[in-house]
């Protein structure tokens, strides 16, 4: 056994497969499956791993980024698996602006499995995850893969925040947020979901 905790949402611990099947247009090998990061830490070294080929950083600042949520809420990590093995990730924020939009952040499938096609296997379940939780709207930033997600019905958009602890204050307060400001070599996307 590998110590994968099995219990999240359609199989225990487990995205299903067959909701990409039935007319996502997404094909997804039997062999896939999707688990939130929070309830199976054992998979923590490896999303590290796989983010730093990457975006490199500081191991345990990363962990202690991605391990921060045992909510069942936003924000949370999603683990892409074939067999045991770690080959994608992402991570869904709710964003500053509004309650029902949500970033996506690090999606990234690992060096060896690109060109398969799971880069868009991994954006339709976090497409359909942000829809099963009540999500408008999707947002992303990206440097270079903008083709890519207009593949996937995204649009160039204004920036957006991701909801934090501290901001948080601010909307309760119904203060105006201030957003972070985008990188010059960044373009938002949108997708209405």
């Amino acid at each position: 056994s590998s110590g994968i905790n099995a219990e999240w949402p359609l199989r225990p611990g487990m995205i299903s497969n067959n909701v990409f099947k039935q007319g996502s247009g997404v094909d997804i090998p039997c062999n896939m499956d999707f688990l939130k990061l929070h309830a199976n830490e054992i998979l923590l070294d490896s999303v590290c791993k796989l983010l730093e080929t990457h975006w490199p950083k500081n191991r345990d600042m990363r962990k202690k980024h991605l391990n921060v949520n045992p909510n069942p809420t936003l924000p949370m990590s999603i683990v892409m698996l074939e067999g045991t093995e770690v080959i994608g990730h992402y991570r869904l924020f709710e964003s500053l602006e509004s309650r029902q939009w949500c970033i996506v952040e690090s999606l990234i499938i690992s060096p060896e499995q690109r060109g398969k096609g799971l880069g868009g296997a991994l954006l339709a379940n976090c497409i359909q995850l942000a829809k099963s939780i009540k999500m408008e709207k999707l947002y992303l930033s990206t440097k270079d893969q903008v083709g890519f997600y207009e593949k996937y019905g995204f649009q160039k958009s204004c920036a957006v925040s991701i909801l934090t602890k501290v901001n948080a204050i601010f909307r309760n307060r119904n203060l105006v947020p201030v957003s972070v400001p985008s990188s010059n070599t960044s373009v938002w996307m949108c997708k209405d979901l």
